[in-house]
């Protein structure tokens, strides 16, 4: 069985191999679920444990500071003649005043594609293609990035033309108009979407004034200066500010000369690192519906939810997992899509990636004629997983789902290390990987219980609807009172 089993391939052990590797020549379990008769074959499969184990620090990958604050991961991985770099820089839209909306965005496209003082533009493209080679940039809510590869024999070249664009950006006029003028098209269009909508009015009804919950809009972008964006550079990238991360073919002690040799004489920022405004936590129930004239309604309801700190967050993790976050083996979607056939994209999230509040929310599009139908379904399928404990059937297959992907978080070294600067960045404990399966392992059904009765709140949900309301199948004031919000056309001039 076992040569079998080696003939069908390795994605088949990978897949199995992290939640039963402590186990020499068993069988993985069924959990008493039905199976087919495939899924049988492979439950009958035995294989050798795999010896596999979470990359550490000072172990698999080395972490050292710069004199001037700049802190770097290495790690050497000499498969392929390749080199990569990935940073991360102390700053982003969440510090953005509500009058400098747009700007951070504004930065992190133009510092690339404005060339730098010394490569113009169409020079930096060239050089960039002729090498192939690569440079982006960006600026999220919560971090800046930016990122080298090149092949090994161009290390050289590639970092000085990477320190050249993070620390001497030209911010070219007619970049920053091409850029102005793409987010100008962006806002113009942003009421096509139902999907956009509903998600961009939801935000703004649970976070209100605070930075996750705006909208940019053209006044704040329309006046954006190249001094503006040069002050933004000045006061937010500095090597205290920035983290890299190294991994490909390469020598180390060569890698150390050059990054000295391009960022050695890079003065430290005395400037206090940012801190943006905390989220209000605080529920506000209602319905909001968006008047489109489609023959579908995009339904999104939900809350604030948890911060990423939180030690319950394997255990909503797990929770959301059964109830809407599993794609076809979850309740949500088994009994809205599969039983009923109310909608082809259905289900739940509950997001602890931010470093504040995050959001639980579930989400459906379906035909107008069956949206309260199908509202109705969502939220039993909410209220019953308040209401009593999961199976151990719907517990494993929760469990062994995160447990059994979890390796192909370590696939390549740049996962490997873009995990640990993450946690860092974060300010999460170091060995948050190490114990994540265990952290998964030890939940158990009351827990997945207790967590849905705490954090899931279906008497203080904000629903947010978009689609033509007179073809409902009921009256939208039986869920609660309902407000119209106007779908106004954007201001772009």
């Amino acid at each position: 069985m076992k040569k079998t089993f080696l003939s069908v391939g390795l994605i088949v052990l990978l897949v199995a191999g992290p939640a039963w590797a402590q186990h020499s020549h068993k069988k993985a379990p069924a959990h008493g679920a039905p199976m087919s008769e495939g899924g049988k074959l492979i439950a009958a499969f035995e294989y050798e444990p795999i010896d596999w184990k979470v990359p550490t620090l000072g172990t698999d990958v080395e972490r050292f500071v710069a004199p001037n604050g700049m802190v770097v991961y290495l790690r050497e991985d000499h498969k392929l003649p390749e080199f990569r770099i990935r940073a991360m820089i102390r700053c982003g839209s969440l510090y953005d005043s509500k009058d400098d909306a747009g700007i951070s965005g504004l930065v992190g496209t133009v510092l690339r594609s404005g060339g730098t003082k010394s490569v113009p533009a169409d020079s930096l493209n060239a050089t960039l293609e002729y090498i192939a080679a690569s440079i982006e940039t960006g600026i999220g809510s919560e971090s800046g990035s930016a990122s080298l590869y090149c092949l090994t024999k161009d290390i050289e070249t590639g970092m000085k033309l990477f320190a050249d664009v993070l620390r001497n950006p030209a911010f070219d006029e007619k970049k920053l108009d091409l850029a102005k003028e793409q987010i100008r098209k962006s806002i113009k269009g942003r009421n096509d979407r139902p999907a956009s909508i509903v998600s961009r009015e939801f935000s703004r009804q649970l976070f209100g004034d605070h930075p996750n919950g705006r909208i940019l809009e053209w006044a704040s972008v329309k006046d954006v200066s190249r001094k503006d964006l040069i002050k933004y550079h000045k006061r937010y990238y500095a090597p205290n500010a920035i983290m890299l991360g190294i991994t490909g073919d390469f020598d180390s002690d060569n890698i150390k000369k050059l990054l000295d040799q391009h960022f050695g004489d890079w003065k430290k920022s005395n400037k206090d690192m940012p801190v943006g405004p905390k989220v209000e936590m605080a529920y506000k129930p209602g319905v909001y519906f968006i008047e489109k004239d489609i023959n579908q309604v995009n339904i999104r309801f939900g809350h604030l939810g948890i911060t990423n700190d939180n030690p319950d967050r394997f255990a909503v993790s797990v929770m959301n997992f059964i109830l809407g976050g599993g794609s076809f083996n979850s309740r949500m979607t088994s009994k809205v899509r599969s039983d009923e056939g109310l909608a082809y994209s259905v289900g739940t999230r509950y997001q602890t990636g931010s470093n504040d509040v995050g959001t639980f929310f579930a989400y459906c599009q379906t035909k107008s004629e069956t949206t309260l139908k199908a509202l109705e379904l969502m939220r039993d399928e909410v209220n019953r997983i308040r209401d009593g404990e999961v199976t151990e059937a719907e517990l494993a297959m929760a469990k062994d789902s995160y447990i059994n992907r979890y390796v192909f978080r370590f696939t390549s070294s740049g996962q490997i290390v873009a995990q640990m600067m993450s946690l860092e960045y974060n300010d999460r404990p170091r060995d948050l990987l190490e114990k994540y399966l265990d952290n998964v392992r030890k939940v158990t059904r009351e827990d997945v219980l207790r967590v849905a009765q705490e954090y899931l709140h279906p008497d203080k949900l904000t629903y947010m609807l978009v689609g033509k309301r007179a073809d409902l199948d009921g009256d939208l004031a039986s869920i609660g009172p309902v407000t119209e919000i106007e779908l106004k056309d954007p201001v772009v001039d």
